[in-house]
């Protein structure tokens, strides 16, 4: 099978529905973290819940196009380091969204937030969450946030510095 050039047609839209998804959970996770307990909190919680499942959906689909559709290969005049690079922000962007999304999820089960949510509850919503799936969800979202960073960093560093083109692989015909 032939090495392509650029990424097929599922594989962009769902990288840039996974993108979209990902900074806005990260925005509700934010806000929500800033916002008292309250009604509004629990409505925040459950957007920022049902957008992690999605990108949880996401995700797992992603990774079967990985298995099913041949990437695009590094050009070799990048040299060693950009490519290790790259394939480590990469396997890290595959990795922190799955740790949060595992986290996220253990974490709602285990401290009932969901039937906090689901029942209104705001008054029972706990102030510090200290059970370990909150330890892994609080060190996931810095780790996603700069391979996230890193990633676009590179993606401009291609586009406007190298000039190689590299974002056409991401962009649909």
């Amino acid at each position: 099978m032939s090495v392509p050039r650029k990424y097929t047609r599922p594989t962009i839209i769902l990288h840039w529905l996974f993108a979209v998804t990902i900074i806005a959970v990260f925005v509700l996770g934010k806000v929500m973290e800033d916002t008292a307990a309250s009604p509004e909190k629990l409505n925040i919680f459950m957007s920022h819940a049902g957008l992690g499942a999605l990108t949880g959906l996401f995700l797992v689909y992603r990774i079967i196009l990985l298995f099913k559709h041949p990437r695009p290969k590094p050009d070799p005049k990048w040299g060693i380091v950009m490519i290790s690079l790259s394939r480590l922000i990469h396997l890290l962007l595959y990795l922190a969204p799955l740790a949060l999304v595992l986290s996220g999820m253990s974490m709602s089960l285990l401290a009932g937030l969901m039937e906090l949510a689901i029942a209104g509850d705001w008054q029972a919503w706990p102030e510090h969450i200290t059970i370990s799936p909150a330890a892994v969800h609080g060190l996931a979202a810095p780790v996603l946030l700069a391979s996230f960073a890193l990633h676009v960093i590179g993606a401009l560093y291609h586009q406007f510095i190298l000039k190689d083109n590299l974002v056409a692989r991401m962009k649909p015909a």
